[in-house]
């Protein structure tokens, strides 16, 4: 049917063509022709392909944010042969170097931007037989197919035949096709907990009034929950959904078990000032152990969580040892820094700044220094949630921003007023 298809659409095409194709495709001249065609493609292909073999070359090479860009838009200018040529980079063989990981991971980023419906088939080859970098790039890429009927279907069958991280990027790439399909919610009982965060973050954005009730379950399930705690975090704390009490209460109990990693408690604490609710008597109860613990870590992001839902009890009892310090150490600048970085963490922006500039001050000639880098870049942070542009620009400039920190703050969410700023965004360039 495919064929007949095909080749009822080339008819039409040539016959609209008219002139010398038109006649070609009634005189029984068609197949030379459709092969002088395939011949002429092959021979702007071979043409292309060592030019597109350099280029991708050096992609993998490249380092400097400029470079790339600028290779980028060399193969863009090949024109609409280069995505055929570049497909098989994607795949950097089974113990890839560094060199070719990155050179694969640069393929996919660009054919991402060039959609191109005949690599349907070679990239689901590639889904099924490659390494394993070229699997997962292959069904990242069929996730944004244009033939999405073909390609969920694809995905879905693949989803059956692997598992674990193969399956979640199975479950990552249905999700950009149809965030809706059930096979997305039915990955919430599946067996492998990177699925079920996989799945977790494809439905965190769903509009919703109220959590999933597979979402709950997971929840309730201190086994399974405990796995994906992150994940469960994001999404009950994503805007437009309302939590019960004992939704609440459940999240936060996870951080008061002592048979978690500290770094999974504390990541439900700096959740909880996020969860739609706000403080109940219930809820608050929840924290008396935590603020009573003898981990250093875990009572101060508690009394930080508490302080952000408004209890200035727990503020004076945060701020306390920080102004302590200060008091008993005026000429200390790391007692500066440290509440400074409280204060920020508080939503104080502005003392904060002042706690950063006094630190800066304290150190004079060494404060430019390699090893106050974070002192310089929470004084900008602070400034950018305080709104003030100018002041943050000035201070990243004292400092001096090198090649990597201007991509680490470019992809920083808190610096991306400053970024997009039409006078200031040259800084990051």
């Amino acid at each position: 049917m495919g064929r007949v298809t095909t080749r009822a659409l080339l008819l039409l095409a040539l016959g609209l063509l008219g002139g010398s194709a038109g006649a070609q495709a009634t005189d029984g001249s068609l197949e030379a022709f459709l092969r002088r065609v395939r011949a002429e493609r092959e021979a702007e292909r071979e043409r292309l392909r060592p030019k597109v073999e350099d280029l991708v070359q050096r992609l993998g090479r490249a380092r400097a944010a400029a470079e790339v860009k600028k290779l980028q838009a060399d193969l863009d200018a090949l024109g609409s042969e280069a995505p055929a040529l570049v497909t098989p980079f994607l795949d950097p063989g089974t113990n890839p170097e560094a060199e070719q990981e990155k050179r694969a991971e640069e393929v996919a980023a660009w054919l991402a931007r060039h959609p191109d419906p005949s690599l349907f088939e070679p990239l689901l080859r590639l889904a099924r037989e490659g390494s394993p970098l070229g699997r997962r790039l292959a069904l990242r890429l069929l996730g944004s197919s244009q033939e999405r009927e073909r390609a969920a279907a694809a995905l879905r069958t693949l989803h059956g035949e692997v598992g674990g991280s193969l399956r979640a990027e199975c479950v990552a790439a249905l999700a950009r096709l149809a965030s809706d399909d059930p096979l997305v919610v039915a990955s919430l009982g599946d067996p492998h907990p990177e699925v079920v965060a996989q799945a977790l973050r494809a439905l965190t954005s769903e509009p919703r009034k109220k959590p999933r009730p597979e979402v709950l379950t997971l929840l309730e399930d201190q086994s399974r929950g405990a796995d994906v705690l992150p994940e469960l975090v994001a999404y009950l704390s994503f805007p437009g959904q309302t939590l019960d009490e004992q939704t609440v209460a459940t999240l936060l109990r996870y951080a008061s078990r002592e048979d978690l990693p500290l770094e999974a408690r504390l990541t439900v604490l700096r959740g909880a000032p996020h969860l739609p609710g706000g403080m109940t008597s219930r809820v608050r109860r929840e924290f008396d152990g935590l603020v009573a613990s003898s981990e250093a870590a875990l009572r101060e992001e508690a009394l930080i969580a508490l302080t952000l839902l408004k209890d200035g009890r727990a503020r004076r009892e945060l701020l306390k040892p920080y102004d302590e310090q200060v008091q008993s150490n005026s000429s200390w600048p790391l007692a500066y820094q440290r509440r400074g970085d409280v204060l920020l963490r508080i939503g104080e922006y502005r003392d904060a700044a002042k706690d950063y500039q006094e630190a800066i001050r304290l150190h004079e000639d060494s404060a430019r220094l390699p090893g106050n880098r974070d002192l310089w870049i929470n004084l900008a942070r602070a400034q950018v949630k305080d709104n003030k542009l100018k002041a943050a620009a000035d201070a990243l400039e004292a400092f001096g921003l090198s090649s990597d920190l201007r991509k680490a703050l470019r992809a920083d969410p808190d610096f991306q007023p400053l970024v997009e700023h039409s006078k200031y965004g040259a800084l990051f360039e």
